[in-house]
């Protein structure tokens, strides 16, 4: 028999795709002004964070927490 604490987390597993290459490239432009294409909108700000499943973007003073597999491109803006 098998005792079970019932005080004990399950073990959880987060799984996320990455893809390196936009991640590098996002690397690059990180504090830098940029213009991202969303499946959505388009949007241009200061990338003020990166992490590997999303981006967070500075528009005018609010932050938008945008899904990598969201994002269709990212440029340098001027």
């Amino acid at each position: 028999m098998v005792k079970v604490n019932p005080n004990s987390q399950p073990n959880v597993e987060f799984v996320s795709n990455v893809e390196s290459y936009l991640y590098q490239q996002l690397m690059r432009l990180n504090g830098q002004h940029i213009a991202v294409q969303t499946t959505r909108s388009t949007l241009q700000g200061i990338l003020t964070m990166l992490t590997p499943d999303h981006i967070v973007l500075d528009v005018s003073g609010t932050p938008f927490f945008i899904r990598n597999q969201q994002i269709v491109w990212v440029t340098q803006a001027l």
